[in-house]
């Protein structure tokens, strides 16, 4: 079985994020797509919205839809979450299943600031997901070493054995400009599902960040 892991802080969840996760679904034959909200991140600090409200702004956002999960694994722990950590945990539940990991391309940029990265990077297959100012070169050129490929230039079924595959994301929506949009009274139809964003506006999330 192959199975795809999308771990952020989903702050919120939108839809780049979740027509992102379709495509990849249907592109790398996925059997499984595992979101997982990050609990206590160590790169994003002074989060305003608890874990468990993210979380279940993610389940609302794929109530129904089949073959899509999210995982309470990060937001269940009081300890700082680790991707290198959680990955251990997840291949144990997980084993001799196929795994990949989902990532922007500008957390991908800076992964040599996580915890023990060299050893994540040969843990998982990733899949680096575009984003807008974030240049695919510049992430070749750092991690030269590592061997790419990208997923529109790929075979129908994606070969195995890859440091990581490179999507190209359509939708140019960021978590912060719909906080933005809250804080300024201004709509966010469209920008995330119906039930998030009925929840973010009867709890009042985002007007005094």
């Amino acid at each position: 079985m192959r199975v795809a892991f999308f771990g952020g802080t989903f702050n919120p969840i939108h839809i780049g994020h979740l027509i992102s996760a379709i495509e990849i679904k249907e592109y790398f034959f996925i059997d499984k797509f595992v979101f997982i909200p990050t609990g206590v991140p160590p790169h994003k600090k002074n989060i305003a919205l608890s874990a468990k409200n993210r979380y279940d702004m993610v389940a609302l956002s794929i109530a129904g839809l089949g073959g899509f999960e999210v995982s309470d694994i990060e937001i269940n722990s009081k300890e700082i979450s680790y991707t290198v950590d959680t990955i251990d945990l997840l291949k144990k539940q997980y084993k001799d299943n196929e795994l990949f990991y989902c990532i922007g391309a500008d957390a991908f940029l800076d992964i040599d600031t996580w915890k023990g990265y060299k050893e994540l990077l040969n843990k998982i297959t990733f899949i680096i997901i575009t984003r807008p100012k974030y240049s695919i070169e510049q992430i070749k050129l750092k991690y030269h070493w590592l061997k790419f490929i990208e997923a529109r230039k790929m075979a129908k079924y994606p070969p195995r054995k890859l440091s990581a595959y490179i999507y190209y994301r359509k939708i140019d929506i960021s978590s912060s400009q719909i906080r933005r949009r809250v804080k300024e009274h201004k709509t966010i139809r469209y920008f995330v599902p119906y039930n998030v964003e009925k929840m973010i506006l009867e709890k009042g999330f985002y007007l005094n960040e």
